[in-house]
């Protein structure tokens, strides 16, 4: 008896219809963050680039092609390099201070119980709250006749300081404001990463009889890695673009003796009270730079360090 042929049953293959509809439906969700990202952050940033190769005029007569004669002036230009030297020192200050800030405070809060769950709001707290309004008020703490820093270094029997009146201690002034602002958020982070964490990795160290400083340097600090690299990232970025605290605690002028002027309050100063647009833009795009190349260099050094489970 003669046997049918094999039947080769076809493959079904995916709808692409299907497919395409909701490659469609994503883009037509997607679309009105795109467009919003388009219009605030890269078409201002292209005006920028563009107007900074230019002699721009307010009133829009006189304009001319400059090249990178704005970039150049900008480089020569000795209060711009003092603003740099400021901004470098601030991110110094800042950025140390705010990762192992968060990660001790974290530490310190990282308990189940209601306690400190209230001290978790409390924490957070600073954060959520307007830059210019609690400038206000740490500018009357700041007081040297009568702010409450002064009072509690006179009952402490310590020299008192000028604080932001001073050159030397203006710039540690904004630092430990911004410190106590923006700690609140870096906690949180952390204690998302520690909750992540396995327990009974360190339920096992710590029968090996492994002290908690060896567990926090060979557990929990690698096993933080990633998000203390993505706090790196973002506390400098946000240290080199520091603007309000800047301008509410020395009142716009970045004094006293340019001690507080950083590159961002220089730009602002140089567009909205000199009017010399091109002139910021050209100094905007060097900051661009400037946070782009540090970014690169953390990004390469981080992976040395940074553990990826």
């Amino acid at each position: 008896m003669q046997q049918n042929p094999a039947v080769s049953v076809p493959v079904k293959k995916p709808h692409e219809p299907q497919r395409r509809s909701d490659w469609k439906q994503a883009v037509l969700l997607l679309l009105p963050m795109i467009a919003f990202v388009l219009v605030f952050t890269y078409l201002p940033a292209g005006m920028s680039l563009v107007l900074g190769l230019f002699h721009y005029h307010l009133l829009g007569v006189h304009t001319t092609f400059a090249g990178f004669t704005n970039f150049k002036d900008a480089l020569t230009y000795p209060i711009f390099w003092i603003a740099l030297k400021n901004t470098l020192i601030y991110a110094v200050y800042m950025v140390p201070l705010t990762i192992a800030g968060a990660i001790g405070v974290a530490l310190l809060i990282d308990h189940k119980s209601r306690y400190y769950a209230m001290l978790r709001t409390f924490v957070l707290l600073p954060y959520i709250t307007p830059v210019i309004a609690t400038a206000i008020g740490w500018l009357w703490m700041f007081n040297p006749q009568y702010g409450i820093f002064n009072v509690v270094l006179h009952w402490l029997h310590l020299p008192q300081s000028q604080w932001l009146q001073s050159p030397r201690m203006a710039m540690p002034s904004v630092a430990l404001y911004t410190l106590w602002h923006g700690l609140g958020f870096n906690v949180v982070i952390v204690l998302s990463a520690l909750s992540s964490i396995p327990k009974h990795v360190q339920e096992a160290a710590s029968i090996d009889g492994a002290t908690g400083w060896t567990r926090f340097r060979r557990i929990t600090l690698p096993l933080l890695s990633p998000t203390v690299f993505f706090l790196l990232i973002v506390t400098t970025i946000g240290t080199l673009q520091a603007f309000s605290q800047i301008y509410a605690l020395s009142g716009g002028t970045g004094g006293p003796a340019y001690a507080t002027t950083t590159l961002l309050l220089l730009i602002y100063q140089t567009a909205f009270q000199d009017f010399h647009f091109s002139y910021a833009a050209s100094m905007a795009m060097l900051l661009v730079l400037l946070i782009l190349l540090l970014t690169l260099v953390q990004n390469w050094l981080s992976k040395r360090w940074v553990f990826y489970q």
